[in-house]
């Protein structure tokens, strides 16, 4: 963990524990001044920007103990403390009104260059859930990494895609990441670093989250990605202060319109309305609009569908990512019953498509 000029650790969390700064004041003191004797012994002229009223500075410690602590809960449970004077704290996080001065990580984050956030409602609908995993697998294949809050609902599900299409992803938790909530989520998160992703927190250790924490961790999740994709929402949803937060942040933000009638999808809808969001019907949209498109990827990354016989190639094109029930597939194709149960087999077994309840299939 890097520190500017001569602060120390105890010193910088010192202060970094004052109630009286907040992030903008305290990385102004440590830049201005050497140390927090430095500090101390100038005159309060010099603190204008601080806004201290005119009052005298006091020190305030934190126990060496304390310090201590925070150091070995880290070493457990192997979580790195990135300041934002590291070199590999994220470029655009940093650029943000205020960025988290430290940043605890589990995991791998050498790597934001390309970042996209999906964030949506915690109560998804089948939609929601096939449209969070098109977009993903999609990013995974293109080397994009996809950044989410580990919530229920899509950002899970967001999450869950890019590990199992071998993708990178970080989530952003509102805690400390030895106090993640639920014992799927933790799983989840073990998985994710498994993977090569991270698990990000600006809180240390031993943090429980709190309600008011999740907005505040927001502007994380839309401040470390170049944009922001909002997959269903309703009117009153953290997911619409993530795509403000980016929206404020100067990010591109998109949305995937829903039914208009449909509670989780009135908050997307809403985005695009008020021209606070893009309306997005693909992912190759998404990467053509940032201009990700033109870039050149390995050859592992092309998509490329193999069919061994005509019944393959034409029930594929039949299919769509919009579900279709097996009558319809039947019908439209003059196939055998037979024939067709064989090749839905051969296909899904390809990972081409997907078999969900009803006898329903859509295309990967």
């Amino acid at each position: 963990m890097k520190l500017p000029n001569h602060w120390n650790i105890q010193d910088f969390f010192s202060l970094f524990n004052d109630k009286r700064f907040n992030s903008l004041k305290i990385r102004f003191i440590a830049e201005r001044y050497n140390d927090y004797e430095d500090f101390l012994s100038k005159p309060m002229s010099n603190l204008l920007p601080l806004d201290l009223n005119g009052k005298k500075v006091q020190r305030t410690y934190l126990p060496v103990n304390h310090i201590e602590k925070l150091l070995e809960d880290c070493k457990l449970n192997n979580i790195k403390i990135i300041s934002i004077w590291d070199e590999n704290y994220p470029p655009l996080l940093r650029n943000i009104t205020l960025p988290p001065l430290i940043l605890f990580v589990k995991g791998d984050l050498s790597n934001t260059k390309r970042a996209i956030s999906i964030v949506g409602t915690r109560q998804n609908t089948l939609y929601g859930k096939l449209t969070a995993e098109r977009f993903a697998s999609y990013f995974a294949n293109q080397d994009v990494i996809v950044v989410s809050g580990l919530a229920n609902g899509i950002d899970s599900i967001a999450h869950k895609t890019m590990v199992s299409n071998h993708g990178i992803t970080y989530a952003i938790i509102a805690s400390g990441i030895d106090k993640i909530s639920t014992e799927y989520q933790n799983k989840l998160s073990n998985e994710i670093v498994q993977s090569g992703g991270a698990i990000i927190s600006e809180y240390p250790c031993g943090v429980v989250a709190k309600p008011n924490y999740f907005p505040v961790r927001n502007r994380i999740i839309s401040g470390i990605s170049t944009a922001t994709l909002v997959i269903e929402s309703g009117v009153k949803s953290g997911t619409l202060i993530t795509a403000k937060f980016a929206f404020e942040q100067d990010r591109a933000v998109f949305a995937i319109p829903g039914n208009i009638s449909a509670e989780k999808s009135k908050g997307a809808n809403d985005l695009i309305k008020n021209n606070i969001a893009q309306i997005c019907t693909s992912p190759e949209q998404i990467m053509q609009d940032l201009g990700w498109d033109k870039l050149d990827f390995s050859e592992n990354n092309t998509i490329e569908h193999k069919f061994e016989n005509e019944f393959e190639k034409v029930l594929y094109d039949l299919i769509d990512f919009e579900p279709i029930p097996i009558d319809d597939l039947i019908e439209k194709s003059n196939f055998d019953i037979s024939q067709i149960l064989v090749t839905l087999l051969n296909l899904e077994f390809k990972g081409y498509i997907k078999q969900l309840p009803g006898k329903l299939f859509i295309k990967v």
